[in-house]
């Protein structure tokens, strides 16, 4: 990542920097170089068995970066396109409109990872990094890792079911994942 993009970044996105890509990194089942703290941030990590075998693993990895996951879990997208580094997309979901910005996109034959980050109107304050691997026995997982915190007084008054719908909407996007 070239140090100009990570300072716009920085810029842009409203959690700190030192956190930019952390989910990317723990859904690659890396260390990041800095964990989100469990006592500020609300982790998730949330996996399903999508299928099995090559056909399987396109077809999740395209509904992915084309948005058809997000559509298929109830949540609207505002992209033109499918996920690309650097463009803004609004997650529409019951009412509200919140805005991200595409951090990673990496596709590759056995793995394809896409992640975004919370822009200022989002409801959550956060990152969220989704992923579709073929493993070497021929099955396909998808996996979302997440951190968050409440943006608006709405999610903040209502934690407990902001939660919950944020819980079922992950795995709705499992799902949705599903060829």
């Amino acid at each position: 990542m070239s140090g100009d993009r990570f300072e716009r970044w920085a810029d842009e996105v409203t959690y700190p920097a030192e956190l930019i890509l952390s989910t990317h990194h723990l859904v690659a089942g890396e260390c990041p170089p800095v964990c989100p703290d469990a006592g500020s941030w609300r982790i998730l990590d949330e996996s399903a068995l999508l299928g099995e075998g090559r056909e399987c693993y396109e077809r999740a990895a395209w509904s992915l970066l084309n948005w058809r996951a997000h559509r298929r879990a109830g949540v609207g997208v505002g992209a033109w396109r499918g996920a690309t580094v650097d463009d803004v997309v609004r997650v529409r979901f019951a009412g509200t409109d919140s805005p991200c910005l595409i951090l990673c996109v990496e596709s590759g034959p056995t793995a394809t990872t896409m992640t975004y980050g919370t822009l200022p109107g989002h409801v959550e304050c956060g990152e969220e990094s989704f992923s579709v691997v073929l493993g070497s026995d021929g099955l396909v997982w998808g996996r979302i890792v997440a951190f968050s915190a409440h943006a608006r007084w709405i999610t903040r008054l209502g934690g407990g079911v902001a939660r919950a719908v944020q819980t079922m909407i992950t795995r709705r996007y499992l799902e949705g994942m599903r060829p």
